[in-house]
Protein backbone atom coordinates (compact mmCIF):
# COMPACT_ATOMS: atom_id res chain seq x y z
CA UNK A 1 0.00 0.00 0.00
CA UNK A 2 1.38 3.70 -0.50
CA UNK A 3 2.78 4.79 2.80
CA UNK A 4 -0.55 5.87 4.64
CA UNK A 5 -3.19 2.93 3.68
CA UNK A 6 -5.90 4.84 1.33
CA UNK A 7 -8.68 4.01 2.46
CA UNK A 8 -9.38 3.97 6.71
CA UNK A 9 -8.56 0.61 8.03
CA UNK A 10 -10.97 0.36 10.79
CA UNK A 11 -14.44 0.50 8.95
CA UNK A 12 -13.26 -1.65 5.85
CA UNK A 13 -12.10 -4.58 8.73
CA UNK A 14 -16.13 -4.13 9.68
CA UNK A 15 -17.23 -3.76 6.14
CA UNK A 16 -15.87 -7.08 5.20
CA UNK A 17 -17.45 -9.34 8.00
CA UNK A 18 -20.57 -7.79 5.68
CA UNK A 19 -18.75 -9.06 2.70
CA UNK A 20 -18.64 -13.02 3.85
CA UNK A 21 -15.52 -13.84 2.47
CA UNK A 22 -26.92 16.62 -19.04
CA UNK A 23 -25.80 19.73 -19.26
CA UNK A 24 -22.77 20.95 -20.28
CA UNK A 25 -21.65 23.40 -17.72
CA UNK A 26 -20.34 27.19 -18.31
CA UNK A 27 -16.64 27.46 -18.54
CA UNK A 28 -14.53 29.29 -15.89
CA UNK A 29 -11.59 31.89 -16.41
CA UNK A 30 -8.46 30.53 -15.10
CA UNK A 31 -7.51 32.82 -11.89
CA UNK A 32 -3.84 34.52 -11.19
CA UNK A 33 -1.32 32.00 -9.46
CA UNK A 34 -1.85 31.79 -5.72
CA UNK A 35 1.47 32.87 -3.61
CA UNK A 36 3.32 30.31 -2.77
CA UNK A 37 3.89 28.35 -5.91
CA UNK A 38 7.58 28.69 -7.12
CA UNK A 39 8.26 30.72 -10.06
CA UNK A 40 10.79 29.06 -13.08
CA UNK A 41 13.19 31.25 -14.02
CA UNK A 42 12.25 32.76 -17.93
CA UNK A 43 16.41 31.57 -18.74
CA UNK A 44 15.42 27.79 -17.64
CA UNK A 45 14.42 26.63 -21.34
CA UNK A 46 14.73 23.22 -20.52
CA UNK A 47 11.09 21.51 -21.42
CA UNK A 48 10.49 20.87 -18.01
CA UNK A 49 11.18 24.34 -17.26
CA UNK A 50 8.52 25.81 -19.66
CA UNK A 51 6.19 23.31 -18.13
CA UNK A 52 6.37 24.15 -14.32
CA UNK A 53 6.85 28.27 -16.21
CA UNK A 54 3.28 27.59 -17.87
CA UNK A 55 1.52 26.37 -14.79
CA UNK A 56 2.87 28.50 -12.43
CA UNK A 57 1.65 31.63 -15.41
CA UNK A 58 -1.36 30.31 -16.72
CA UNK A 59 -2.61 27.59 -14.92
CA UNK A 60 -5.83 26.81 -15.02
CA UNK A 61 -6.13 24.03 -12.68
CA UNK A 62 -7.65 26.10 -9.11
CA UNK A 63 -10.64 27.38 -11.24
CA UNK A 64 -11.20 23.97 -12.81
CA UNK A 65 -11.77 22.08 -9.61
CA UNK A 66 -13.46 24.96 -7.88
CA UNK A 67 -15.95 24.57 -10.86
CA UNK A 68 -16.10 20.78 -10.56
CA UNK A 69 -16.69 20.98 -7.06
CA UNK A 70 -18.52 23.90 -6.26
CA UNK A 71 -20.48 24.48 -9.42
CA UNK A 72 -20.80 20.21 -10.06
CA UNK A 73 -21.21 18.75 -6.47
CA UNK A 74 -21.06 15.37 -5.64
CA UNK A 75 -20.47 13.00 -8.59
CA UNK A 76 -21.70 9.49 -7.61
CA UNK A 77 -21.22 7.00 -10.20
CA UNK A 78 -24.40 6.52 -12.10
CA UNK A 79 -25.87 10.21 -10.72
CA UNK A 80 -26.56 12.83 -12.99
CA UNK A 81 -24.09 15.05 -11.70
CA UNK A 82 -21.26 12.87 -12.82
CA UNK A 83 -22.33 12.94 -16.26
CA UNK A 84 -22.48 16.85 -15.94
CA UNK A 85 -19.16 16.57 -14.95
CA UNK A 86 -17.96 14.25 -17.46
CA UNK A 87 -19.78 16.82 -20.38
CA UNK A 88 -17.68 19.84 -18.69
CA UNK A 89 -14.63 17.66 -18.85
CA UNK A 90 -15.02 16.84 -22.20
CA UNK A 91 -16.36 20.35 -23.41
CA UNK A 92 -13.33 22.23 -21.84
CA UNK A 93 -11.12 19.37 -23.14
CA UNK A 94 -12.13 19.69 -26.52
CA UNK A 95 -12.09 23.73 -26.15
CA UNK A 96 -8.45 23.56 -24.71
CA UNK A 97 -7.42 21.57 -28.73
CA UNK A 98 -6.80 17.87 -27.53
CA UNK A 99 -7.91 15.34 -29.77
CA UNK A 100 -9.67 11.81 -29.66
CA UNK A 101 -11.99 13.24 -26.56
CA UNK A 102 -14.35 11.01 -26.15
CA UNK A 103 -16.47 8.97 -23.30
CA UNK A 104 -16.02 4.95 -23.19
CA UNK A 105 -19.03 2.79 -21.67
CA UNK A 106 -19.28 0.07 -19.65
CA UNK A 107 -21.81 -1.65 -17.81
CA UNK A 108 -22.11 -0.68 -14.48
CA UNK A 109 -24.93 -2.26 -12.04
CA UNK A 110 -27.95 -0.45 -10.22
CA UNK A 111 -27.30 3.68 -9.20
CA UNK A 112 -27.96 4.58 -5.52
CA UNK A 113 -29.51 7.31 -4.96
CA UNK A 114 -28.77 8.91 -1.05
CA UNK A 115 -32.15 9.13 0.72
CA UNK A 116 -33.05 10.41 4.61
CA UNK A 117 -30.84 8.89 7.35
CA UNK A 118 -31.81 9.42 10.59
CA UNK A 119 -31.47 8.22 14.35
CA UNK A 120 -32.57 8.39 17.62
CA UNK A 121 -31.37 7.28 20.89
CA UNK A 122 -34.33 6.78 22.99
CA UNK A 123 -32.43 5.40 26.23
CA UNK A 124 -30.03 5.84 28.05
CA UNK A 125 -31.16 9.75 27.92
CA UNK A 126 -32.08 10.45 24.70
CA UNK A 127 -30.98 12.33 21.95
CA UNK A 128 -29.69 12.05 17.81
CA UNK A 129 -27.23 9.94 16.09
CA UNK A 130 -25.29 11.66 13.05
CA UNK A 131 -24.94 9.05 10.45
CA UNK A 132 -24.80 8.28 6.96
CA UNK A 133 -26.60 5.01 4.83
CA UNK A 134 -23.52 3.02 3.13
CA UNK A 135 -24.08 3.24 -0.48
CA UNK A 136 -26.00 0.59 -2.43
CA UNK A 137 -26.75 -0.99 1.38
CA UNK A 138 -30.58 -2.18 1.13
CA UNK A 139 -33.12 1.12 3.18
CA UNK A 140 -34.99 0.38 5.93
CA UNK A 141 -38.30 -0.34 5.86
CA UNK A 142 -39.03 3.28 7.02
CA UNK A 143 -38.26 4.53 10.57
CA UNK A 144 -38.26 1.12 12.78
CA UNK A 145 -37.13 0.19 16.46
CA UNK A 146 -35.05 -1.96 17.79
CA UNK A 147 -32.30 -2.57 20.52
CA UNK A 148 -29.29 -2.10 19.88
CA UNK A 149 -26.64 -5.49 20.19
CA UNK A 150 -23.14 -6.05 20.49
CA UNK A 151 -21.84 -8.41 18.27
CA UNK A 152 -18.54 -10.25 20.03
CA UNK A 153 -17.05 -13.39 19.58
CA UNK A 154 -13.94 -14.67 20.11
CA UNK A 155 -14.26 -18.27 18.45
CA UNK A 156 -16.22 -20.58 16.33
CA UNK A 157 -18.48 -21.55 19.23
CA UNK A 158 -19.14 -17.86 20.49
CA UNK A 159 -20.13 -17.09 17.08
CA UNK A 160 -22.77 -20.20 16.77
CA UNK A 161 -23.81 -19.21 20.20
CA UNK A 162 -24.94 -16.03 18.85
CA UNK A 163 -27.56 -17.17 15.85
CA UNK A 164 -31.04 -16.66 17.19
CA UNK A 165 -30.31 -13.45 18.32
CA UNK A 166 -30.59 -11.06 15.59
CA UNK A 167 -34.39 -10.33 15.37
CA UNK A 168 -35.33 -7.03 15.68
CA UNK A 169 -31.70 -5.39 16.93
CA UNK A 170 -29.41 -2.92 15.65
CA UNK A 171 -26.21 -4.12 15.52
CA UNK A 172 -22.83 -3.17 16.73
CA UNK A 173 -19.79 -5.34 16.27
CA UNK A 174 -16.75 -5.70 19.23
CA UNK A 175 -14.17 -8.55 19.30
CA UNK A 176 -14.46 -10.62 16.27
CA UNK A 177 -11.34 -12.64 14.86
CA UNK A 178 -9.20 -10.29 12.72
CA UNK A 179 -9.80 -10.61 8.95
CA UNK A 180 -6.56 -9.58 7.96
CA UNK A 181 -3.02 -9.45 9.53
CA UNK A 182 -0.08 -11.08 10.08
CA UNK A 183 -0.48 -14.69 10.18
CA UNK A 184 -4.46 -14.41 9.19
CA UNK A 185 -5.84 -16.29 6.71
CA UNK A 186 -8.11 -14.31 4.98
CA UNK A 187 -10.11 -16.79 3.13
CA UNK A 188 -10.95 -18.89 6.39
CA UNK A 189 -11.86 -16.09 8.24
CA UNK A 190 -14.51 -14.75 6.26
CA UNK A 191 -15.75 -18.30 5.68
CA UNK A 192 -15.91 -18.02 9.48
CA UNK A 193 -18.06 -15.14 9.30
CA UNK A 194 -20.28 -15.43 6.26
CA UNK A 195 -22.74 -17.94 8.38
CA UNK A 196 -23.02 -14.65 10.76
CA UNK A 197 -24.23 -12.57 7.79
CA UNK A 198 -26.66 -15.36 6.64
CA UNK A 199 -28.35 -15.04 10.29
CA UNK A 200 -27.95 -11.18 10.57
CA UNK A 201 -30.00 -11.43 7.20
CA UNK A 202 -31.96 -14.98 8.26
CA UNK A 203 -33.06 -13.35 11.46
CA UNK A 204 -34.40 -10.34 10.47
CA UNK A 205 -31.28 -7.53 12.20
CA UNK A 206 -32.73 -4.08 11.54
CA UNK A 207 -29.69 -3.02 10.97
CA UNK A 208 -25.62 -2.26 11.18
CA UNK A 209 -24.13 0.59 12.97
CA UNK A 210 -20.49 1.24 11.56
CA UNK A 211 -18.11 3.80 13.18
CA UNK A 212 -16.76 6.21 10.84
CA UNK A 213 -12.82 5.58 11.83
CA UNK A 214 -12.66 9.60 11.88
CA UNK A 215 -11.87 11.42 14.69
CA UNK A 216 -14.45 13.87 13.16
CA UNK A 217 -16.85 13.53 10.17
CA UNK A 218 -18.44 10.70 8.58
CA UNK A 219 -17.39 8.17 6.18
CA UNK A 220 -18.87 6.43 3.16
CA UNK A 221 -17.94 3.14 0.71
CA UNK A 222 -20.53 0.78 -0.76
CA UNK A 223 -20.78 -0.71 -4.66
CA UNK A 224 -23.23 -2.36 -6.81
CA UNK A 225 -21.12 -5.51 -6.75
CA UNK A 226 -22.49 -5.69 -2.62
CA UNK A 227 -25.37 -6.38 -3.72
CA UNK A 228 -24.56 -9.92 -4.18
CA UNK A 229 -25.75 -12.96 -1.55
CA UNK A 230 -23.01 -12.53 1.77
CA UNK A 231 -23.10 -8.76 1.03
CA UNK A 232 -24.42 -6.56 3.55
CA UNK A 233 -27.49 -7.94 3.51
CA UNK A 234 -28.86 -5.63 5.81
CA UNK A 235 -29.37 -1.76 6.05
CA UNK A 236 -26.07 -0.40 7.24
CA UNK A 237 -25.01 3.32 8.01
CA UNK A 238 -21.50 4.97 9.51
CA UNK A 239 -21.93 6.91 12.56
CA UNK A 240 -20.00 9.56 13.71
CA UNK A 241 -17.57 8.48 16.14
CA UNK A 242 -18.68 10.00 19.24
CA UNK A 243 -22.37 8.92 18.64
CA UNK A 244 -20.90 5.78 17.87
CA UNK A 245 -19.06 5.42 21.31
CA UNK A 246 -22.11 7.06 23.23
CA UNK A 247 -24.06 3.73 21.60
CA UNK A 248 -20.63 1.61 22.18
CA UNK A 249 -20.42 2.50 26.03
CA UNK A 250 -23.88 2.09 27.19
CA UNK A 251 -23.97 -1.31 25.49
CA UNK A 252 -20.45 -2.55 27.56
CA UNK A 253 -21.95 -0.95 31.12
CA UNK A 254 -24.63 -4.01 30.13
CA UNK A 255 -27.33 -1.14 29.46
CA UNK A 256 -30.79 -1.35 27.79
CA UNK A 257 -30.63 1.14 24.34
CA UNK A 258 -33.12 1.61 22.38
CA UNK A 259 -32.63 3.52 19.05
CA UNK A 260 -35.30 4.13 16.16
CA UNK A 261 -33.70 4.77 12.96
CA UNK A 262 -34.66 4.94 8.93
CA UNK A 263 -32.31 5.28 6.16
CA UNK A 264 -34.10 5.21 2.71
CA UNK A 265 -31.40 5.19 -0.06
CA UNK A 266 -32.33 3.23 -3.06
CA UNK A 267 -31.69 1.48 -5.91
CA UNK A 268 -32.48 1.95 -9.69
CA UNK A 269 -34.63 0.13 -10.92
CA UNK A 270 -32.42 -1.46 -13.80
CA UNK A 271 -28.94 -1.20 -14.49
CA UNK A 272 -27.35 1.93 -16.16
CA UNK A 273 -23.80 2.50 -18.02
CA UNK A 274 -20.95 4.83 -16.32
CA UNK A 275 -18.40 6.17 -18.45
CA UNK A 276 -14.96 6.87 -18.80
CA UNK A 277 -13.77 10.23 -20.28
CA UNK A 278 -10.30 9.90 -22.59
CA UNK A 279 -8.39 12.60 -24.26
CA UNK A 280 -4.59 13.37 -25.31
CA UNK A 281 -2.10 15.36 -26.75
CA UNK A 282 -0.91 12.87 -29.85
CA UNK A 283 2.60 11.60 -30.27
CA UNK A 284 4.94 12.94 -32.88
CA UNK A 285 6.80 10.01 -33.43
CA UNK A 286 5.71 7.13 -31.61
CA UNK A 287 1.92 8.05 -31.54
CA UNK A 288 0.67 4.80 -30.85
CA UNK A 289 2.82 4.21 -27.48
CA UNK A 290 1.17 6.05 -24.79
CA UNK A 291 1.70 7.32 -21.40
CA UNK A 292 -1.62 7.60 -19.56
CA UNK A 293 -2.58 10.53 -16.91
CA UNK A 294 -5.04 8.72 -14.96
CA UNK A 295 -7.50 10.24 -12.14
CA UNK A 296 -11.36 9.26 -11.30
CA UNK A 297 -13.81 11.96 -11.58
CA UNK A 298 -16.46 9.75 -9.77
CA UNK A 299 -16.64 10.94 -5.72
CA UNK A 300 -19.10 10.00 -2.88
CA UNK A 301 -21.41 12.14 -2.23
CA UNK A 302 -21.23 13.61 1.52
CA UNK A 303 -19.08 16.30 0.63
CA UNK A 304 -18.55 17.69 -2.97
CA UNK A 305 -15.12 15.58 -3.75
CA UNK A 306 -12.73 18.41 -3.95
CA UNK A 307 -9.95 16.46 -2.46
CA UNK A 308 -11.04 12.88 -3.10
CA UNK A 309 -10.55 13.27 -6.34
CA UNK A 310 -11.51 16.52 -7.70
CA UNK A 311 -7.40 17.72 -7.20
CA UNK A 312 -6.33 14.61 -8.83
CA UNK A 313 -8.63 15.25 -11.86
CA UNK A 314 -7.84 19.21 -12.12
CA UNK A 315 -3.76 18.41 -12.06
CA UNK A 316 -4.31 15.55 -14.84
CA UNK A 317 -6.09 18.29 -16.98
CA UNK A 318 -3.72 21.16 -15.84
CA UNK A 319 -0.69 18.61 -16.78
CA UNK A 320 -1.73 18.13 -20.61
CA UNK A 321 -2.71 21.73 -20.80
CA UNK A 322 0.69 22.61 -19.70
CA UNK A 323 2.44 20.69 -22.13
CA UNK A 324 0.60 22.05 -25.22
CA UNK A 325 1.06 25.60 -24.07
CA UNK A 326 4.34 25.04 -23.49
CA UNK A 327 4.26 24.49 -26.90
CA UNK A 328 5.49 21.29 -27.20
CA UNK A 329 5.19 18.08 -28.52
CA UNK A 330 5.88 14.95 -26.79
CA UNK A 331 7.39 11.83 -29.23
CA UNK A 332 4.74 9.37 -27.51
CA UNK A 333 1.02 10.12 -26.76
CA UNK A 334 0.04 11.72 -23.62
CA UNK A 335 -3.58 10.33 -22.67
CA UNK A 336 -5.73 11.35 -19.73
CA UNK A 337 -8.45 9.14 -18.82
CA UNK A 338 -10.93 10.03 -15.86
CA UNK A 339 -12.15 7.22 -14.35
CA UNK A 340 -15.58 6.55 -13.03
CA UNK A 341 -16.31 4.00 -10.34
CA UNK A 342 -12.98 3.95 -8.88
CA UNK A 343 -15.03 4.68 -5.18
CA UNK A 344 -17.43 1.25 -5.97
CA UNK A 345 -14.06 -0.76 -6.84
CA UNK A 346 -12.12 -0.01 -9.56
CA UNK A 347 -14.99 -0.12 -12.22
CA UNK A 348 -13.70 2.29 -14.93
CA UNK A 349 -10.11 1.30 -14.79
CA UNK A 350 -10.78 -2.27 -14.73
CA UNK A 351 -13.18 -1.37 -17.63
CA UNK A 352 -10.71 0.21 -19.70
CA UNK A 353 -7.85 -2.43 -19.26
CA UNK A 354 -10.34 -4.79 -20.51
CA UNK A 355 -11.33 -3.02 -23.43
CA UNK A 356 -8.05 -1.60 -24.70
CA UNK A 357 -6.34 -5.37 -23.70
CA UNK A 358 -5.05 -5.57 -27.60
CA UNK A 359 -2.78 -2.23 -26.63
CA UNK A 360 -1.82 -2.54 -23.39
CA UNK A 361 1.46 -3.53 -24.70
CA UNK A 362 1.95 -0.60 -26.06
CA UNK A 363 1.59 2.29 -22.90
CA UNK A 364 4.90 3.52 -22.13
CA UNK A 365 3.71 3.75 -18.30
CA UNK A 366 0.78 4.68 -15.97
CA UNK A 367 0.49 7.55 -13.64
CA UNK A 368 -2.46 7.86 -11.54
CA UNK A 369 -2.98 10.89 -8.77
CA UNK A 370 -5.45 10.06 -5.92
CA UNK A 371 -4.32 11.00 -2.60
CA UNK A 372 -6.16 14.57 -1.96
CA UNK A 373 -4.32 18.05 -2.24
CA UNK A 374 -0.98 17.51 -1.00
CA UNK A 375 2.19 18.16 -2.86
CA UNK A 376 3.49 14.70 -4.79
CA UNK A 377 7.05 13.61 -3.41
CA UNK A 378 7.31 11.21 -6.26
CA UNK A 379 5.94 7.66 -7.40
CA UNK A 380 5.23 4.52 -5.87
CA UNK A 381 6.65 1.59 -7.70
CA UNK A 382 4.43 -1.32 -7.31
CA UNK A 383 7.12 -3.36 -6.26
CA UNK A 384 8.94 -2.74 -9.66
CA UNK A 385 12.51 -1.92 -9.00
CA UNK A 386 13.29 -2.77 -12.57
CA UNK A 387 11.66 0.13 -13.41
CA UNK A 388 13.22 2.49 -11.47
CA UNK A 389 16.39 3.94 -12.84
CA UNK A 390 13.69 5.19 -15.65
CA UNK A 391 11.16 6.83 -13.20
CA UNK A 392 14.40 8.32 -11.58
CA UNK A 393 14.96 9.78 -14.89
CA UNK A 394 12.04 10.90 -15.74
CA UNK A 395 11.32 12.95 -11.85
CA UNK A 396 15.46 14.16 -12.13
CA UNK A 397 14.28 17.90 -13.07
CA UNK A 398 11.90 17.79 -10.60
CA UNK A 399 14.27 17.14 -7.69
CA UNK A 400 14.89 20.06 -6.55
CA UNK A 401 11.06 20.81 -5.89
CA UNK A 402 11.10 18.22 -3.55
CA UNK A 403 10.33 15.45 -6.17
CA UNK A 404 12.60 12.50 -4.95
CA UNK A 405 10.46 9.58 -4.03
CA UNK A 406 10.29 6.25 -5.67
CA UNK A 407 9.02 3.71 -2.68
CA UNK A 408 8.15 0.32 -3.69
CA UNK A 409 5.27 -0.34 -1.97
CA UNK A 410 2.26 -1.78 -3.55
CA UNK A 411 -0.68 -1.11 -3.66
CA UNK A 412 -4.11 -2.01 -4.79
CA UNK A 413 -6.64 0.63 -3.93
CA UNK A 414 -6.90 2.90 -6.81
CA UNK A 415 -6.68 3.30 -10.64
CA UNK A 416 -3.07 1.94 -11.26
CA UNK A 417 -3.80 -1.62 -9.62
CA UNK A 418 -5.62 -2.83 -13.09
CA UNK A 419 -3.30 -1.62 -15.23
CA UNK A 420 -0.44 -3.47 -12.57
CA UNK A 421 -2.32 -6.56 -12.90
CA UNK A 422 -1.93 -6.75 -16.32
CA UNK A 423 1.97 -6.33 -16.31
CA UNK A 424 1.78 -2.55 -17.37
CA UNK A 425 3.98 -0.21 -15.49
CA UNK A 426 1.99 1.79 -13.44
CA UNK A 427 2.45 4.32 -10.67
CA UNK A 428 0.65 6.54 -7.83
CA UNK A 429 1.78 9.66 -6.52
CA UNK A 430 3.34 9.58 -3.44
CA UNK A 431 2.16 12.56 -1.57
CA UNK A 432 1.84 14.79 1.61
CA UNK A 433 -1.71 13.24 2.94
CA UNK A 434 -2.29 16.64 4.52
CA UNK A 435 -5.88 16.10 6.37
CA UNK A 436 -6.91 13.37 3.82
CA UNK A 437 -7.68 10.49 6.23
CA UNK A 438 -8.25 12.01 9.22
CA UNK A 439 -10.68 14.53 7.68
CA UNK A 440 -11.57 15.26 4.13
CA UNK A 441 -11.65 11.40 2.58
CA UNK A 442 -14.95 9.93 1.99
CA UNK A 443 -16.39 12.95 4.68
CA UNK A 444 -18.94 15.50 4.44
CA UNK A 445 -15.38 17.75 4.60
CA UNK A 446 -14.59 16.85 1.43
CA UNK A 447 -14.75 20.54 0.00
CA UNK A 448 -12.84 22.87 -1.42
CA UNK A 449 -11.71 25.15 1.04
CA UNK A 450 -9.76 22.41 2.29
CA UNK A 451 -7.87 22.13 -1.38
CA UNK A 452 -3.97 23.77 -0.43
CA UNK A 453 -3.68 25.70 -4.11
CA UNK A 454 -0.06 25.90 -4.23
CA UNK A 455 0.40 22.32 -3.37
CA UNK A 456 -2.11 21.33 -6.08
CA UNK A 457 -0.22 23.52 -8.64
CA UNK A 458 3.26 21.76 -7.62
CA UNK A 459 1.44 18.43 -8.06
CA UNK A 460 0.22 19.28 -11.64
CA UNK A 461 3.60 20.31 -12.86
CA UNK A 462 5.32 17.51 -11.43
CA UNK A 463 2.55 15.11 -13.04
CA UNK A 464 2.88 16.82 -16.21
CA UNK A 465 7.13 16.80 -16.10
CA UNK A 466 7.30 13.42 -15.36
CA UNK A 467 4.59 12.08 -17.81
CA UNK A 468 6.76 14.22 -20.52
CA UNK A 469 10.13 13.09 -19.31
CA UNK A 470 8.40 9.46 -20.04
CA UNK A 471 7.02 10.29 -23.64
CA UNK A 472 10.08 11.20 -24.41
CA UNK A 473 12.27 8.69 -23.15
CA UNK A 474 14.48 6.48 -25.74
CA UNK A 475 13.47 3.29 -24.13
CA UNK A 476 10.40 1.73 -23.74
CA UNK A 477 9.70 1.18 -19.77
CA UNK A 478 9.94 -3.33 -19.42
CA UNK A 479 6.37 -4.54 -18.96
CA UNK A 480 6.25 -7.84 -16.27
CA UNK A 481 3.92 -10.79 -16.49
CA UNK A 482 0.54 -10.14 -15.79
CA UNK A 483 -0.79 -11.35 -12.72
CA UNK A 484 -2.66 -14.63 -12.86
CA UNK A 485 -5.92 -14.51 -10.24
CA UNK A 486 -6.99 -17.92 -8.62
Amino acid sequence: MPQIARRSLAPLALIALLHGATAVAQQVAPPPSRPGVTPVAASDTTPAGRILREVHDHQHALADLEHLADGIGPRLTGSDRLLAAHAWAESTLVARGFTSVHREAYAFGPSWTRGVASARLLAPGAGTLSLAQMGWSPATAGPVRGDAMLVTARNDAEMQALFGTFRGRVLLFGDLPPLSGPGVDTAAAGALRAPLTRAMRDEGALAVLLPSGKETGLNMTGSPTWRRPLVPVVPVAFVETRDYERVHRALLRGERVPLELNLSGALSPAPVQAFNTVAELRGSERPDEVVVIGAHIDSWDLGTGATDNGTGVAAAMEALRAIQAAGLHPRRTVRVVLFSGEEQGLWGSKAYVAAHAAELDRIQAVLIDDLGTGRIRGWALQGREDVRPYVARAIAPLNDMGVRELPLERSSDSDHAPFVEAGVPAFFAVQDTVDYFSTTHHSQYDTFDHVRPADLLQGAGALAVTAWELANMPERLPHAPAVRKP
